[in-house]
């Protein structure tokens, strides 16, 4: 019979730690997710430490003595700044039958009937089924893709920019590892107008992220202090007006994974391969300058030309999450 058990992590032996690393190595393969943690004393300090927080659960979900998934609940604020509460289910290559759901559902069932209203983050669809039998809407639904260092082809991207540069001759294009106050107004103007063209829109729970100045600057001071680079290429037209820009976030403590985020060209001036110019040249920038093992990056499932531009720099699938609010 499965059972959901909640976890104390500072109350955890060396040897349950070690169990729980192991499991999670598992679940990482299973759904292609990064693999962060080097070692159970990372695991322990990166990810078990946080639920020794208030209001955030660690849970396992086991028959016997054996673990069959990890589930945790965080709260945390949604991209508008309102708190929720996040239950991901993360389970090992186990085929899922009634018992199994069932046991889920009673911990779904028992936290939404604490909060009234609860976010639950699933990957591949797996569960499909069980949210079906909640009144919920889809928060976000995205595909998440990685690319290694090893797919990038660096002779094609030199060969990309030159034909890019060549045929965009009025054109110019841009790196900063900072959003200086010259460029904010113009960065945050393009980043809300290419944010109502993302098909994420289209989910009925989705929440519009907005970036303003003042924000940009508090993300600027945060990156500062988290010792985190903000690479950006940005492309100008001949009236120098940003019309084009693409983000990768990295952080000097751990830069085995960069974060490739909101990539945008103003309407106008799209079908030029503005996407794949600036993703040749922020990609050559990576290639020669950071030592990473994959940039991840997630898009709309339905955001077929983002897509089509990630695959073209060597991005493949692993997995797609959606997130689910479900309601009492």
């Amino acid at each position: 019979m499965y059972k959901i058990h909640k976890l104390i992590p500072n109350t955890l032996t060396n040897g349950e730690i070690e169990n729980l690393y192991l499991t999670n190595k598992n679940i990482v393969e299973k759904y292609s997710l990064l693999d962060q943690f080097r070692n159970p004393s990372e695991y322990k300090d990166l990810f078990l430490s946080t639920f020794n927080e208030p209001y955030n659960e660690l849970f396992v979900l086991k028959k016997d003595s054996l673990i069959f998934g990890i589930l945790n609940i965080i709260k945390s604020a949604d991209w508008s700044g309102r708190e929720q509460y996040k239950l991901s289910i993360h389970l090992c290559d186990l085929i899922l039958n009634e018992s199994i759901l069932d046991t889920i559902n009673q911990l779904i069932q028992e936290k939404l009937y604490e909060y009234g209203e609860l976010a639950v983050i699933t990957l591949n669809n797996e569960l499909e089924e069980l949210i079906k039998k909640y009144t919920s809407k889809v928060n976000s639904r995205a595909n998440y893709y990685t690319l290694k260092k090893d797919d990038i082809d660096i002779d094609l991207l030199n060969k990309s920019i030159e034909e890019y540069e060549r045929n965009n001759k009025d054109f110019s294009i841009k790196y900063t590892d900072f959003i200086s106050d010259e460029l904010i107004d113009e960065y945050c103007n393009l980043f809300m107008e290419t944010m109502k063209d993302m098909t994420d829109e289209k989910e009925d729970g989705y929440v519009s992220y907005t970036i303003t100045p003042e924000k940009q600057r508090q993300i600027n001071m945060s990156n500062k202090e988290k010792d985190i680079t903000h690479n950006c290429y940005m492309i100008f037209n001949s009236q120098n007006e940003m019309v084009a820009k693409s983000n990768v976030r990295v952080s000097n403590k751990d830069h085995r994974f960069p974060y490739q985020f909101m990539i945008g060209v103003k309407r106008e001036y799209r079908g030029r391969n503005f996407g794949k110019w600036m993703y040749a040249s922020m990609y050559k920038r990576l290639f020669e300058n950071v030592d990473f093992e994959k940039v991840f990056v997630c898009h709309h499932t339905e955001n077929k030309h983002a897509i089509n531009v990630s695959e073209w720099v060597g991005y493949k699938f692993g997995y797609l999450e959606t997130i689910h609010i479900l309601y009492k």
